[in-house]
């Protein structure tokens, strides 16, 4: 497939929506339990999303922060900000909340997802510093602080709310819209000899840099599950470990 004919990564997952329509995308554990979704059903979760965050009022271009381990609420995460047109900005989930806090006011982010109550708490002793956020979505259902309120991602994607034909071309539209020059994503240094520096990719980069990957690995095995174990945060993962197999219909766990 000639990936460098297409816009935008999101563009991609949504012919793959249709062509590999019935087969695992994504496996994930909950509960002790592995579940699967198909790439229709993946497709479907990050529209949802996409259609939460844009009634939320995030606007193009926005930076929308995603602080988070890896798991299937980062993978839609990830797509439903891109569909939305916003530009997803990874922090490690190791990260202490005085480190989130400054990447968080340096992208200026108005809305971070967070993977549990422990990352929320980390926010949360920062919440003075961080006065641009006004967003706070969990991954997990807790209670969160009155004076600093955390919605589920179930919530804002209305998952019991099935997309609607107008919602699905309003997102679909968006999606079009996204050209190589655009923004994928912001990714920032460790900071390990100085504060962390925000780094620019463009649809183009990523989707250049999984094409050069795929052609280095060469065949796939057909029924292959691929392992998603280094960090999403860091662009290796993202890169060979997660856009290259959904690109290609393969199945990550």
């Amino acid at each position: 497939m000639d990936f460098l004919s297409y816009q935008s990564i999101p563009a991609i997952l949504k012919d793959n929506s249709i062509r590999y329509r019935d087969k695992t995308a994504i496996s994930y554990k909950k509960s002790g339990v592995f579940l699967s979704l198909t790439y229709d059903q993946f497709y479907t979760r990050v529209l949802q999303l996409a259609r939460g965050l844009c009634k939320a009022g995030m606007q193009p271009g926005d930076n929308v922060a995603i602080f988070s381990e890896n798991r299937l609420g980062w993978a839609i995460s990830d797509f439903g900000i891109q569909s939305g047109r916003g530009v997803p900005v990874p922090i490690y989930a190791t990260n202490t909340g005085e480190q989130a806090a400054y990447i968080l006011n340096h992208c200026e982010a108005k809305i971070v997802f967070v993977s549990t109550k422990g990352q929320y708490e980390k926010l949360l002793e920062v919440r003075d510093q961080i006065p641009n956020v006004e967003l706070v979505i969990s991954y997990e259902r807790f209670m969160g602080d009155r004076s600093f309120p955390v919605y589920t991602q179930y919530q804002l994607s209305e998952v019991s709310t099935p997309i609607s034909q107008e919602e699905r071309d309003l997102i679909e539209d968006k999606i079009d819209q996204v050209r190589h020059e655009d923004i994928l994503t912001l990714i920032y240094t460790s900071g390990t000899t100085g504060r962390p520096k925000g780094v620019i990719l463009t649809q183009y980069n990523v989707i250049c840099n999984v094409t050069q990957a795929l052609r280095q690995v060469g065949g796939w095995i057909e029924d292959e599950t691929f392992l998603s174990f280094l960090p999403l945060s860091h662009i290796l993962e993202r890169t060979c470990g997660y856009y290259g197999c959904l690109m290609c219909g393969k199945h990550i766990a």
